[in-house]
């Protein structure tokens, strides 16, 4: 959930510095300034857990439980997604909920309190933020005070390039190195799909996936598993399900048919011409070998979550030779045809 502090709002030095003295940390409701209602396609009970995580799954009675008491039961799938961010389910405090009390991290020791707590906080920073979800996820891991800085510089709207403008604000107001989880909706988001949402494109690749959606941008991000700032994503990640089919974007041949548990996982290498390849990665299931050839929508594989990954997705990647530095790889939304975000 929220790194230490992340729930501290913006306050004097002298109470931070006494805070971190006792080992507190004080959540804080935000203002009650309002800016409007929940932003364009954020609608409520839109998106559904594709996780198929069984360590989380057990706990769905309490979601539901604790969801409806808060008048947020459409919220359950987005809540268990948010507990597979915050632990997988496998720490007592499933959802990281002890910070939201102003004690140490992990002192909640029954994964039921836990959810009620975690359900209770995100109830409230959701009505704080207006039913908008990406920004009350972000206000989950870093705070109420996040709501009030979006409402003060970003019209109370959220944006990644605002979480990361408040987390170095409050780094170096707390003379911290870093603060909270600046991508912590990304990280959220991969483990949702949006119900009958289908990206299209008009590029020179067809698109992967029969339905997808991107959950996980090109370029640098926090590493999702090892916290590492700004590396390098050297592709686009798409939302799927174990039960999806993973597709040439193009007719080409197999170079790569790798059976692994580390990096990539299990994952593909096309090759479409001299300089161009598409990499698909993480699956958890390959039907197709070196030398082969393939058409354009033929399937590779099945979506999964093997190797470094947190969740199912399928991260496919864009590349001019075997071996290229993740810096040098192109975007695939350019040429899948995808409007640039």
């Amino acid at each position: 959930m929220k790194k230490l502090g992340c729930l501290v709002p913006l306050v004097i030095p002298v109470v931070i510095l006494f805070m971190l003295v006792v080992g507190v940390i004080i959540a804080v409701t935000g203002s009650n300034g309002t800016t409007g209602s929940g932003s364009s396609g954020e609608v409520e009970g839109e998106y559904t857990f594709n996780a198929m995580n069984q360590a989380v799954e057990r706990y769905r009675i309490y979601f539901e439980k604790y969801a409806n008491e808060n008048g947020i039961g459409e919220y359950v799938d987005i809540l268990m997604a948010m507990t597979m961010q915050e632990t997988g389910g496998r720490l007592a405090d499933v959802m990281q909920s002890s910070e939201s009390l102003g004690l140490p991290v992990n002192t909640i020791t029954d994964p039921e309190e836990s959810i009620k707590q975690g359900v209770s906080y995100f109830a409230n920073v959701l009505e704080q933020a207006d039913g908008k979800i990406k920004l009350a996820l972000q206000a989950y891991n870093m705070g109420n005070g996040f709501i009030d800085y979006a409402k003060k510089h970003n019209n109370g709207e959220y944006s990644r390039a605002l979480a990361f403008e408040f987390g170095e604000v409050m780094a170096s107001r707390l003379g911290w190195s870093n603060y909270g989880d600046e991508n912590y909706v990304d990280h959220v988001m991969r483990f949702l799909d949006k119900k009958e949402a289908v990206v299209s494109g008009n590029g020179q690749w067809s698109l992967p996936l029969k339905n997808i959606r991107i959950n996980s941008e090109f370029g640098p991000r926090r590493h999702p598993v090892t916290g590492e700032l700004n590396k390098f994503h050297g592709g686009l990640d798409f939302g799927c399900t174990p039960a999806d089919s993973i597709m040439s974007v193009a007719n080409g041949e197999v170079v790569e048919a790798v059976h692994s548990n580390i990096g990539y996982g299990n994952y593909v290498t096309v090759k479409h011409g001299s300089n161009e390849y598409s990499r698909y990665a993480h699956m958890s299931s390959i039907s197709v070998s070196n030398g082969d050839v393939v058409n354009q929508g033929e399937t590779l594989g099945k979506c999964g979550t093997t190797g470094t990954s947190t969740g199912t997705h399928l991260h496919l990647e864009h590349i001019t030779q075997l071996g290229q530095p993740h810096n040098e790889k192109s975007n695939p939304r350019n040429i899948l045809g995808l409007e640039a975000k």
